[in-house]
């Protein structure tokens, strides 16, 4: 069924799929890199503030990749 309030015609084209692309690309090196940071500061010799400031930071990362995905699907 067509949605009368989504145009034909896709914003942008081949230049903005690629930009989109990179945004998730940077975002999934982000949260590799986050989630790896937490491990090693849960199991090394940190104080448990930092663990928890990499855990957190983490979560903002998957929260934008899903905001992202939610606002370019389709």
């Amino acid at each position: 069924m067509n949605d009368p309030n989504r145009s034909a015609r896709s914003p942008g084209g081949a230049g903005a799929r690629q930009s989109r692309s990179a945004v998730r690309t940077v975002l999934w090196l982000l949260i590799l890199l986050g989630a790896t940071a937490n491990a090693v500061t849960s199991f090394g010799d940190f104080h448990p503030l930092v663990s928890v400031g990499f855990g957190l930071v983490t979560v903002l990362f998957v929260v934008l990749l899903a905001r992202h995905h939610l606002r370019h699907r389709g």
